[in-house]
């Protein structure tokens, strides 16, 4: 096993230029590597980086623009954020508003068989799978300072809140494993809310999302995301996407891109793209090559997909007269 070396800045700096990283400016490259962990660095160096020998080569890229990379990924990353909380916060209101509604009431959510698949699970799953909610339910209410929670059990004297409040907060992986439970009459009614899709392309896009969420949220990289588990592909999307082999399409960020797409579309029509949009073309370049990378076709592709979708922001003039 090799040693490991501590490196100074100026160390670090000198090993990239062994491998063939052009820097111009050595100073400000080490302050910038001050910043970034060079592990970091080195993440997003990859996609650029060969190994001859054992030994890495960056083929002479230019270091400035590896920290272009990595600003870029933080800036999708933050506007991925928004775009998926507001797909969470759509999905838990029409959750809530299905586990709430009818015989149900405040209070029925909490047996799941009740609104469960019983076709596909069976009755001692779901009372285990109850009663660990329960337990996690109770776990969050304790740690966390939830006003109107605390008002509404004081008032009611019950140990758990109603559905319209439990739902709102449970994280991202705690909403899809509901989902996934969910009866089949439900889950159509729930579906309604989202255009024409299907049951198993939700519940594997609400996955996907859930992952690339927590990502964004641990500042991991993003642009250069592989999907382990690829999420189903929407037949309008096709156009859009690089294909590798006859309808087998690219694992890429592209695919997240077209589930946010598809949710923001039925969610809010007047949603400004702007913000992911200036992302993605600072990252391509505005080149076929780069835009490959992200799992899309070409560029032009991704200029059709936010067709329309992108209003420039508007600054306020100052009301203000000049004395």
């Amino acid at each position: 096993m090799d040693t490991l070396k501590h490196l100074n800045f100026n160390e670090q700096i000198e090993l990239l230029i062994s491998r063939n990283m052009d820097i111009e400016d050595k100073e400000d490259a080490v302050n910038i590597l001050k910043h970034i962990n060079y592990y970091k660095f080195k993440e997003f160096a990859e996609p650029f980086c060969s190994k001859e020998n054992d030994n890495l080569n960056y083929r002479n890229i230019d270091f400035k623009f590896i920290v272009s990379r990595y600003y870029n990924d933080k800036n999708l990353r933050m506007n991925l954020l928004h775009a998926i909380e507001m797909i969470e916060v759509s999905v838990k209101t029409n959750l809530a508003f299905e586990l709430g509604k009818g015989t149900l009431g405040a209070y029925g959510y909490l047996d799941f068989k009740n609104w469960s698949n019983r076709e596909e699970y069976c009755k001692h799953y779901l009372a285990d799978k109850s009663n660990s909610f329960k337990e996690k339910i109770f776990k969050y209410i304790k740690k966390g300072n939830y006003v109107e929670i605390n008002r509404k059990l004081k008032e009611s004297g019950e140990k758990y809140p109603p559905v319209w409040l439990t739902i709102n907060i449970l994280t991202f992986g705690d909403l899809v494993k509901l989902l996934e439970l969910l009866s089949n009459k439900k889950m159509r009614s729930l579906l309604k809310n989202y255009g024409n899709i299907t049951k198993d392309e939700f519940i594997s896009w609400m996955k996907c999302l859930n992952l690339v969420r927590n990502m964004c949220a641990h500042n991991s990289n993003i642009i250069d995301l592989k999907l382990k588990t690829k999420p189903k592909i929407h037949s309008n999307w096709e156009r859009f996407l690089f294909e590798k082999d006859e309808k087998i399409f690219a694992n890429r960020l592209a695919v997240v891109l077209c589930i946010i797409d598809k949710f923001i579309e039925e969610i809010d029509s007047n949603y400004n793209f702007n913000s992911i949009k200036t992302s993605i073309d600072s990252i391509t370049s505005k080149v076929d090559e780069y835009s490959k990378m992200l799992g899309f076709k070409n560029y032009s592709v991704i200029n059709e997909m936010y067709k329309g979708k992108t209003k420039r922001k508007r600054h306020k003039r100052s009301t203000r007269k000049h004395r």
